[in-house]
């Protein structure tokens, strides 16, 4: 029991030391503890997903005030499109690649303007035979790729940070 006791000890403490983090956990950089969120639609599926994944890594959304100088990240736009890139032989779309392309942008201080564009790809095989349950498999898809998009837009803060640092650095 001691044995395992070491083991598991040790197992979490190198976990910890090599920098390993769980997938969700993205770190956000200081200046961006606190800001603004901007969507054209702020109850759509895409903002909800952000602001959620956001709320999850400890950031405070604040309204947007004339008078605050707190970073803004703001969605300008979002688009799903499908191409075909199979078809039965009877001329018919067999599977779709699904394209979720989000154009954003982040405002820091109101004077630095840095514009993020994310894409995420999936397949989708169009069964006519299962119509519903195609219907139920693409909301699925689509919520997947939500999440994977709030992912890529939340990782890019960091490069930001990170950009922004190195402009300040002597």
């Amino acid at each position: 029991m001691k044995k395992l006791f070491c083991l598991v000890f040790f197992a979490v403490l190198w976990l910890t030391g090599c920098g390993f983090h769980l997938q969700h956990e993205t770190e956000i950089p200081q200046q961006f503890q606190t800001m603004t969120f901007y969507s054209d639609n702020p109850y759509g599926s895409l903002s909800r997903t952000i602001k959620d994944l956001l709320v999850k890594n400890k950031v405070k959304l604040v309204n947007e005030n004339a008078n605050q100088n707190h970073p803004s990240l703001r969605i300008l736009s979002n688009d799903i499109s499908k191409e075909t890139i199979s078809i039965y032989q009877n001329g018919k779309s067999a599977e779709y690649q699904l394209i979720l392309t989000v154009n954003a942008q982040v405002i820091i201080a109101g004077n630095d303007i840095y514009p993020i564009t994310t894409k995420v790809f999936r397949t989708f095989f169009d069964n006519p035979a299962t119509a519903l349950a195609k219907s139920a498999e693409q909301n699925l898809i689509e919520k997947e790729m939500y999440t994977q998009v709030a992912k890529q837009l939340i990782s890019k803060l960091k490069s930001i940070n990170t950009i922004d640092n190195k402009l300040n650095t002597p």
